[in-house]
């Protein structure tokens, strides 16, 4: 996610940061997990309701001390014993639920609840309830003035989709592998930091785009994932050892590529197959020049750039191209993922020529309920909001052209984008209630991945923080990039991915020699209970009302 910057916009930021920030230090030193705990007041804080889905929730919290600042102004972590109380609306009655040693990174999943049902809850170290994160979404409810949850909250549990569970895929984005530096929206080294605003150096011995990358692709399959969508800015920079790193990592999830082909160039997977997983280029994984990427192969018509994020990963792609689609699921119900290129091969801007949009059109005429996915937003608040030299999305004029291309299908039933590092969803006037999803970023805060659940009459989406100790200390570490102002901006509300549903038919499938042949059209996708619950924003008030 990095941008150009004007002088005059660098000015004018610095100088909302100074005055929101009087007492932030800037600075750039290594971190290790081995220097993390420490002892002094043990303050609860930080309390997000990051997951909620049909029967389960996930909290997360920090006890740390105020008093022992670091270089970035943010709280010396401190470890202290948890516990969570759990009770439903209904019987204004708090039970413990779960308790756990002391740690300064505390993440409590929430198991066997009902869907449907309201619950208050309190979360608290040492007897001491955590403080809701400062953030708070728009129509978030308090705790009933009955109870005494002053320092809780609710939420409510999703209530699936209708028909049968098809089975789980996972969306990830902005791994950044090779990366040294995080939360940098200018990168100049002759500046404090490496950059603007200051950033967040890796530990050389152990840096946090590997442990998080790791921790991601675990639990991905842990959670029942078996086909993962790398949706660009894979590597920080796709020079060779890095591509070679992220495709080391990434198959630790699965085989790059797998699947039957079908007869118009679609994979087919099957959801009770072995793990595989398809990318898209983002950004950072351009074509780039310089001796050190010369052994890769050149980018035609452009002999001097050479892209190694193809070769490396080009059993991803539909041969000659950096495209791809995956028809998913099951012999009666299927879905179809599109991945596209939106960069520009040279500098990484955002762009949708035809021919993308035409073969994302061609998927479509198969009938299967249909995901675009690629790495620059499309929708329309990545359109208004961008203002050169910052534009994050597709080019405003042929972001405006794809959404107009898919405004009269029925099958289209949603977008997946990365790139912002922020969980969000919204839809656009001309594709009606169809959600467009920004994805979380792996490699930071909120630092995690996305589950979506695929049903027979709609899918279910869900953003999880990864869990491991490594990822939940530099997930509250990096929530502190950008002076402060990161979790402001990258937090979602309930709705966004932090839990929603859908409901948007699989196709069905006529069985005969070939388990495409004669899809039903899928009919234009209702909108659902659009249950809120976890998809990409961990946010402490988050889709089922946060902490």
């Amino acid at each position: 996610m990095c941008e150009s910057l004007t002088r005059r916009q660098l000015l004018k930021y610095g100088a909302m940061v100074a005055a929101t920030f009087p007492f932030a230090k800037v600075g750039l030193e290594g971190w290790s997990l081995a220097a993390e705990a420490q002892t002094g007041f043990a303050v609860p804080m930080h309390l997000e309701l990051v997951t909620v889905t049909d029967t389960s929730a996930i909290l997360t919290w920090f006890t740390g001390d105020p008093t022992q600042p670091d270089e970035f102004g943010r709280p010396a972590p401190v470890a202290a014993p948890g516990r969570v109380l759990l009770g439903s609306q209904a019987s204004g009655t708090l039970a413990e639920v779960e308790s756990h040693d002391p740690t300064p990174y505390h993440y409590v999943e929430l198991t066997g609840l009902t869907p449907g049902t309201t619950y208050i809850f309190v979360a608290e170290s040492n007897g001491v309830p955590a403080l809701r994160t400062t953030i708070s979404p728009a129509g978030a409810v308090l705790s009933p003035t009955d109870v005494d949850t002053s320092n809780g909250g609710l939420f409510t549990t999703l209530v699936p989709p209708p028909g049968a569970e098809i089975g789980r895929i996972a969306w990830v984005n902005d791994l950044h592998v090779g990366e040294s530096v995080s939360g940098l929206a200018y990168s100049d080294d002759r500046l404090p930091g490496g950059g603007f605003p200051p950033g967040f150096a890796a530990d050389p011995d152990n840096p946090y785009w590997r442990f998080m990358t790791e921790a991601m692709t675990a639990e991905a399959a842990a959670r029942g994932a078996t086909l993962l969508l790398a949706n660009g800015d894979v590597t920080g920079s796709a020079d060779p050892a890095q591509v070679g790193n992220a495709r080391r990592l990434l198959d630790g999830f699965g085989t790059l590529g797998r699947g039957e082909q079908g007869p118009d160039g679609v994979r087919l997977v099957a959801a009770g197959s072995a793990p595989t997983y398809f990318v898209t280029r983002g950004n950072h994984d351009r074509a780039h020049a310089g001796p050190e990427y010369a052994d890769c192969s050149p980018v035609e018509g452009r002999p001097e750039l050479y892209d190694c994020y193809r070769d490396t990963f080009a059993a991803s792609f539909v041969p000659g191209t950096t495209r791809f689609a995956v028809s998913f699921g099951t012999d009666t119900h299927r879905y179809r993922f599109v991945g596209l290129d939106s960069n520009d091969i040279a500098t990484g801007a955002g762009q949708m020529p035809d021919e993308q949009i035409d073969f994302l059109a061609a998927h479509l005429d198969a009938g299967e309920a249909t995901i675009p996915l690629f790495h620059h937003p499309v929708g329309d608040r990545a359109t208004v909001f961008a203002v050169p030299p910052v534009v994050f999305g597709v080019r405003p004029d042929q972001a405006s052209g794809f959404r107009a291309a898919l405004a009269d299908r029925d099958n289209f039933a949603g977008v997946y984008n990365g790139h912002t590092h922020r969980n969000l969803r919204t839809t656009s006037t001309e594709t009606g209630d169809v959600p467009y999803f920004e994805g979380g970023a792996v490699k930071e805060y909120p630092g995690g991945y996305t589950i979506v659940r695929l049903f027979e009459g709609g899918y279910m989406v869900n953003f999880y923080k990864s869990s491991t100790p490594e990822a939940r200390a530099w997930s509250e570490r990096s929530r502190g990039e950008y002076l402060g102002l990161y979790p402001y901006y990258t937090l979602g509300e309930l709705g966004d991915p932090t839990g929603s549903t859908r409901s948007t038919p699989a196709s069905a499938v006529t069985r005969a020699s070939h388990p495409r042949t004669g899809p039903t059209p899928a009919g234009r996708p209702e909108t659902g209970p659009r249950a809120r619950a976890a998809t990409s924003r961990p946010r402490a008030e988050v889709a089922s009302r946060p902490a």
